[in-house]
């Protein structure tokens, strides 16, 4: 912690001398639910199908988690500089490794509101549409970003005890306009690249958006991502903005990808040996739409918000691998794949059958999230999720997440936590796991 601590403040000086920020910002979030690795909870007991051809089995598994995450933010009027270190260290066998560090940060350049540039791994919420904002899960996806660089880009380096986690290097330029009797026409237009490490050399993705919005009326957006490859994606986005308190918000998604808000199924495969090999595999949609919506209704304490995606057929986007007389990759391509298809990999001249999925399943991802503010210095929560494949109900995901969180005094920041329950129908029949997250977050913000 030290060390991390440290760092910051080698960053914090070099951002003084160098820019004379307008306002510092230092916040550290301690615990495992962390922006990165939400999925890791302090404590967890989980159980699991176990296929085998003797029959099959029920595997249990207690883990612990725990994690911190720095982070320095710089603001003036021509830059800002914004540096983030999390780490977390876990004992579950299904973890990347004992060990993970996360270096992420990003440099926004803004000489002119008609000309910035940006450079960084990590642009977080920086760049995003505000119609693509999800209010009950309190995120925006990566498809309503307008500069992205993690949209499944993600690698793990390093070994089972110690890796690190990079989403490649990203370069981007924005450019605003306002017009109108009051300004409150407003245009943002942004493009990149993000270069990651392929699998024999480094590759790029190219990113556009945009967003128009009228203030205190709509607001419109579009993303196009890794738009020179076959299986680019795209989002339309739409909100209204007109009523306070209230979130109303309309998107269409191709090439859906985003495991966070997508089920997991059991999927069938088979190895070289046509043996059956069982996997747990997170699913995929080409056309989506969703929803999101609620209200803060103030004078009471209270507001609900509903987040809602879903498929609009049983078509995914697929792999097709091919091989050639010694069993050596050559090709991949992208492929349109209705769900009972298989993946097909061609090895010597001839076809074999890979990955089956359930016919006609479609995926849908439905969130509800309730708050309650008790006082000034405590707020209740309770949290839903539901991810599913309709026309596959063993695939079945179902959260609630009952939360607390707590003002301390002396401006010694927030605690949260809960407990999350789990029935996950694609790796266990019932109740799948049980775990308690916990956060104390503190921030530290200094004015010049």
């Amino acid at each position: 912690m030290k060390k991390i601590f440290l760092t910051a403040a080698v960053l914090t000086a070099a951002a003084s001398v160098s820019v004379y920020p307008e306002k510092l910002t230092i916040k550290n979030t301690i615990g495992s639910d962390l922006d990165t690795l939400g999925e890791y909870d302090l404590y967890s007991h989980t159980k699991q199908k176990v296929y085998s051809a003797s029959g099959d089995t029920i595997s249990e598994n207690d883990s612990l988690a725990f994690g911190d995450e720095l982070q320095a933010e710089f603001e003036s009027d021509s830059i800002e500089i914004k540096g983030r270190l999390e780490f977390l260290w876990t004992d579950n066998e299904e973890a990347y490794s004992d060990l993970i560090f996360i270096p992420s940060g990003y440099v926004y350049f803004k000489p002119s509101q008609y000309f910035s540039i940006a450079a960084g791994n990590n642009f977080y919420k920086r760049f995003s549409i505000p119609s693509a904002y999800l209010a009950a899960a309190d995120d925006t996806t990566k498809y309503g970003r307008l500069l992205t660089d993690s949209l499944g880009h993600e690698e793990y380096f390093g070994t089972d005890s110690f890796s690190v986690f990079s989403n490649g290097f990203a370069l981007g330029a924005t450019s605003e306009w306002n017009w109108g009797d009051y300004n409150q026409f407003n245009l943002i237009l942004a493009a990149g690249s993000t270069m990651y490490p392929g699998k024999n050399e480094f590759e790029s993705a190219y990113d556009f958006g945009t967003d128009f919005n009228v203030t205190e009326f709509m607001d419109f957006g579009f993303t196009i991502h890794n738009f020179t490859a076959e299986d680019y994606k795209m989002g339309f986005f739409a909100g209204l903005t007109s009523i306070d308190n209230l979130i109303l918000n309309a998107a269409f998604y191709y090439n859906f990808t985003t495991s966070d808000y997508l089920p997991e199924t059991c999927v069938i495969g088979n190895d070289d040996e046509d043996n059956d090999i069982y996997k747990f595999k997170k699913q995929s949609t080409k056309y989506a739409v969703g929803l999101s919506g609620g209200y803060n209704f103030e004078n009471l304490g209270f507001s609900i918000y509903a987040d809602v995606i879903s498929g609009l057929n049983d078509e995914y986007i697929g792999t097709i691998k091919y091989y050639d007389s010694n069993g050596n990759l050559i090709d991949t391509k992208t492929a349109t794949i209705s769900r009972g298809s298989t993946i097909v990999k061609y090895k010597n001249g001839k076809a074999k059958r890979n990955d089956k999925f359930t016919s006609g399943a479609i995926p849908f991802y439905h969130q509800l999230r309730l708050s309650k503010t008790i006082s000034e210095n405590l707020e209740l929560e309770l949290n839903f999720k539901l991810r599913t494949m309709f026309g596959n109900t063993d695939s079945t995901w179902t959260t609630l997440y009952p939360k607390v969180t707590v003002e301390l005094p002396s401006d010694a920041g927030s605690i949260s936590t809960g407990i999350r329950f789990d029935w996950n129908n694609a790796q266990y029949d019932g109740l799948s796991s049980v775990s308690i997250p916990l956060t104390w977050s503190y921030k530290f913000k200094k004015k010049f």
